[in-house]
């Protein structure tokens, strides 16, 4: 799959990003303000940030983390190895938490032994985010 010129290009606006990775507007610029890795910021142009696909990508990784329960920072952290400026290789995420430490492991194949575990096929979200976002970009552009 080629990537869209928006998967590098400051395309979509905050309001935009936070519809994409399916947080309220709020919840997203909470997030921002919990100072995350400088990559995912966005670009500030007269005043208004707009995010890449990229950038859409790991907070859409930061989402579905933080909705299994994986602490706002460590889902930072985490998601900031997997959003590259290339797609994401068929690899599987699983996320395992026991207490307060919470172990991923990136794998070909989803293991046997993975439950309880929170399991991200990367390459599958990617393209589904791709899409969503290949409609707002659209009803941009026109």
């Amino acid at each position: 799959m080629t990537l869209p010129s928006f998967w590098r290009l400051p395309s979509f606006s905050v309001a935009e990003t936070a519809d994409l990775v399916g947080a309220t507007e709020v919840t997203f610029r909470a997030w921002l303000t919990r100072a995350p890795h400088g990559d995912f910021l966005g670009t500030k142009t007269s005043g208004r940030i707009h995010f890449t696909g990229r950038e859409a990508f790991y907070w859409y990784l930061v989402a579905q983390l933080s909705a299994y329960g994986v602490p706002i920072r460590t889902a930072l952290c985490a998601a900031a190895e997997h959003a590259t400026d290339s797609l994401p290789g068929h690899e599987w995420l699983i996320v395992k938490t026991a207490g307060d430490v919470t172990n991923f492991e990136l794998a070909e194949d989803i293991p046997a032994d993975a439950a309880p575990a929170l399991i991200l096929p990367l390459r599958a979200l990617a393209v589904s985010l791709i899409e969503r976002a290949a409609n707002v970009y659209a009803t941009e552009v026109s």
